[in-house]
């Protein structure tokens, strides 16, 4: 091999290539960089490029559409010469010897073709339509640029275009579920480019379209030469063009006003943070079918945290009868059947849950994937590992769900809670009845978790609490539920007693409601993670929270700043305690290792935070 003069930049975009990376990484090392756009993969795709190969440059992005994305990645390039394969493409070593000397070769020429045998099921497929394909994959970045098509992108070449000899092998399809979810991906991102370009499915396109798109690869390009794999594309490439259309479909009915969307059950039967956090999904809903019933299927405990939401028309409410009496909870199986819903979203996925959806009968079911009960579902989406934004991933999951709608509307992120005008003037006074008046600094205290192991220390709580009080005309109001109150007290009896005096154990509020009115008040909210944070964040007020040893900070630290909204976690001191271990894996030691979360790894940052807020 020739030794190389002309300096080149091996560029890919890529989400979820674990099987793949390796050999591609390997195959682009004779570049002299490789550039690496991920869109948050949620396999070990980001773990292997960064711990097995240092030298790749590694970003990522949030998917939008394909041209964009690679256009990122072009500008990402140090060299003028680039070569954009897939993580699925090869290059023999003689295809590589080509590129390096025709690059070499200063050629008139700007952009390079080259043919790609495709490999599906470990073989190569013959007499097909995809080996007549040829693509630019080696290209002068400062002459092209990717144009605006969200599938099937198409690269504009100013200049010549010439081709190589060498064929690149392409291994994109090795089973029917991949070669179907991909070409499903591309008919929800054909229907986006349909719908600008106002096509209107009729009968032709859901019927004629997709059997002639079977007749042509399979007979008239000779797919049946490829035995029962030439079949079996065939009719994949057929339900592909079918769905194109069902897809812009929706996608139509969603931007005329929903009106397919009559009734849409959501459910999320768990605690008031996650309820809180699963309005986005009703706040959505509503924002793209704004002529559909949104149902909201909670437990009764967490209905204060979503009445008055104008998105939800009716709050379905999880009695404790339905657990304790089977008959009770058949009846409201089939009581849910008669509701007749057109989509059901299941935030929750447990059992109970899983035998709601199924008695739906809705025509779309959507949930998280699980192996043992995605056949109950219509469609199912998988959890991400790592945020996509400051969200958090409790948030970024929670929308994942909506996904299968394609809805065309811009998403709203942030979870809500509606207070009238008159809850939060009686917030007012009830801190006035107290002698709380609004030049008084207000921190509202979560001075208890919701279990031991979610609970900061009480002495080292105490301690950070002194630090607190020492702010000027500040006032600190200890949060905690009835039962709690004895824990409360033993927390204030360890404070000093220049902190007692700051502390009012007096406003005790009457529901969750109450408190939420004279939170709104509040200058922040300081104490352990749980509902409290999560309603604090949800009406605007700042939090600094310590999270517990054992809870993933990243699936709820939602919209961390630095400075109204921060957080801590004993991760974040010493993550050499927690290694890959996971937080069900964590539980069993939380309180060994809050022992070793002291106060001095918290104070600097509570100090600067007491000053700023």
């Amino acid at each position: 091999m020739s030794v190389k003069k002309t300096k080149i930049s091996a560029l890919a975009i890529i989400y979820n290539e674990e099987h793949n990376i390796r050999e591609y990484l390997d195959n682009m090392s004779f570049a002299d960089e490789i550039i690496i756009v991920d869109s948050y993969s949620t396999d070990a795709t980001p773990k292997i490029v960064i711990e097995e190969y240092p030298h790749v440059k590694f970003y990522q992005r949030v998917f939008d559409d394909f041209s964009s994305q690679r256009n990122y990645t072009l500008d990402l390039a140090s060299y003028d010469w680039v070569t954009f394969f897939d993580a699925d493409e090869r290059v023999s070593k003689k295809g590589i010897a080509e590129i390096i000397k025709t690059i070499d070769s200063e050629p008139e020429e700007v952009a390079y073709v080259v043919k790609r045998v495709f490999f599906y099921e470990g073989r190569p497929l013959i007499n097909n339509i995809f080996n007549a394909d040829k693509i630019e994959r080696i290209f002068r970045r400062s002459k092209c640029r990717y144009t605006k098509k969200l599938v099937h992108e198409k690269l504009d070449i100013q200049g010549k275009t010439g081709e190589l000899k060498v064929a690149i092998d392409h291994y994109t399809f090795k089973t029917k579920e991949e070669f179907l979810n991909k070409r499903l991906q591309y008919s929800q991102l054909k229907a986006k480019e349909l719908l600008d370009k106002h096509i209107t499915p009729t009968y032709y396109h859901l019927s004629v379209r997709p059997k002639f798109r079977f007749f042509k690869y399979y007979i008239l390009k000779l797919g049946f030469l490829n035995g029962s794999r030439g079949y079996g594309i065939a009719r994949i490439l057929q339900h592909d063009e079918y769905m194109r259309y069902i897809y812009l479909q929706e996608m139509q009915e969603a931007k005329d006003g929903g009106q397919a969307a009559k009734k849409i059950l959501v459910i999320q039967q768990k605690m008031i943070g996650d309820v809180l956090v699963s309005t986005i999904l009703c706040n959505n809903l509503k924002k793209a079918y704004p002529k559909s019933e949104i149902h909201y299927l909670i437990y009764p405990f967490t209905k204060p945290v979503v009445e008055g939401n104008p998105n939800i028309n009716k709050i379905i409410p999880f009695e404790n009868e339905y657990r304790d009496s089977k008959w009770k909870f058949f009846k409201f199986l089939l009581q849910t059947r008669k509701e007749k819903y057109d989509i059901v979203i299941d935030a929750y996925g447990k059992l109970e849950s899983n035998l709601i959806v199924a008695f739906s009968r809705a025509d779309k079911k959507i949930s998280f994937y699980k192996p043992y009960t995605s056949y109950i579902y219509t469609h199912t989406v998988n959890e991400i590992k790592k945020p996509k934004d400051n969200a958090g991933l409790a948030i970024n999951n929670r929308l994942e769900l909506l996904r299968p709608l394609n809805l065309t509307i811009e998403l709203d992120r942030k979870p809500k809670i509606f207070m009238s005008a008159e809850e939060r003037e009686h917030g007012k006074r009830v801190l006035l009845q107290h002698g709380i008046t609004s030049d008084t600094t207000v921190y509202m205290i979560g001075v208890l978790g919701s279990s031991k192991t979610k609970t900061y220390p009480y002495a080292y709580m105490a301690k950070l609490l002194d630090v607190v009080a020492k702010k000027p005309n500040v006032c600190l109001l200890f949060n905690y539920i009835p039962v709690q109150k004895k824990e409360a007290e033993t927390i204030y009896n360890m404070c000093s007693d220049f902190t007692k005096q700051k502390i009012r154990m007096d406003v005790v509020p009457g529901d969750v409601r109450e408190f939420l009115s004279i939170l709104s008040h509040c200058d922040a909210i300081i104490g352990n993670e749980g509902g409290a944070v999560n309603m604090a964040k949800a009406i605007d007020i700042p939090s600094f929270t310590i999270f517990s040893t054992w809870i993933k900070k990243e699936a709820w630290n939602s919209f961390e700043n630095g400075k109204s909204i921060v957080s801590v976690h004993l991760k974040d001191y010493k993550p050499e305690l927690y290694g890959d271990n996971s937080p069900k894996e964590m539980k069993p030691q939380a309180l060994e290792l809050y022992d070793k979360f002291t106060p001095d790894l918290i104070m600097p940052l509570l100090e600067e935070y007491v000053a700023a807020n």
